[in-house]
């Protein structure tokens, strides 16, 4: 089988180590050249064609043109609390006067959106920003992801995770950030994908020993709150969220044009 350099983007969070080890360690590991990015910026190479797979945020499956595929057997999910994705507040959520959300992903900004309104009956302005960067008030709901949940939650007097409120309110697994490649890619990329993302899978516990520190034990995280196997309850789920997101997506791209 002749094999090719194919190149892949994808965020280097905690959630994403196990693909990122699988990726570096297996026996293909020399077929592919790994970019690292934000969210937001992984789906953009995409769009852009600068790279032929890419670990997407599903908000972003609502810009894909007919040319894209889903592929892989894996996402990133999770079925009930997520952990690293929630609305930070010091005020009760339906006394929030505004939404600061975090600026690397659009799915989060797209689901808090839907579980704002449909769960809480709250409607309010949203400002994607950068959170390192802003100012936040007292009265604002602030969206996390990431990394900087670990080290930012203890700023907050209340924290709702999308994970656990989306299962309470659907009963189903969600989906955070899928794989999707051109469908002309070559039927030998997305197989040597799938198996060396399920090597680091099958490695998780060392990901645990190595990515684990004092004040951060990662076993509950990787062994509860994160899910990756793209089975057919998260693909219910991938197509109801994509539903309900919609119309919240075009309003953002459309405050986004006239910023």
């Amino acid at each position: 089988m002749k094999r090719g350099k194919y190149k892949i983007a994808m965020v280097s969070y905690l959630n994403s180590k196990p693909f990122e080890y699988g990726l570096l360690n297996h026996d293909y590991a020399s077929c592919f050249d790994i970019i690292t990015a934000d969210p937001a910026t992984c789906a953009r190479l995409f769009e852009e064609k600068k790279v032929d797979i890419s670990l997407i945020p599903a908000g972003a499956l609502h810009d894909l043109k007919d040319e894209h595929i889903l592929m892989s057997d894996f996402c990133i999910g999770c079925d009930g609390e997520v952990r690293t994705v929630g609305l930070f507040s010091n005020v009760p959520l339906n006394q929030g006067r505004r939404l600061v959300a975090d600026h690397h992903s659009r799915t989060s900004v797209l689901l808090s959106q839907v579980l704002l309104k449909e769960v809480f009956q709250v409607e309010i302005p949203v400002l994607v920003a950068d959170i390192n960067q802003m100012g936040i008030k007292e009265d604002d709901v602030v969206l996390m992801i990431g990394d900087k949940v670990f080290e930012k939650e203890h700023e907050y007097q209340y924290k709702s995770d999308l994970g656990g409120i989306w299962k309470q309110y659907t009963n189903l697994p969600f989906v955070f950030a899928v794989w999707a490649a051109d469908k002309n890619l070559p039927q030998e990329a997305i197989e040597m994908l799938n198996v060396s993302l399920l090597h680091g899978i099958n490695h998780i516990d060392k990901i645990i020993e190595e990515q684990s520190y004092e004040n951060l034990d990662l076993y509950y995280y990787y062994k509860k709150n994160i899910s990756y196997n793209l089975d057919t309850d998260k693909k219910s789920a991938l197509k109801l969220f994509l539903q309900k997101s919609a119309s919240y997506h075009t309003s953002l791209m459309l405050a986004e044009r006239h910023v």
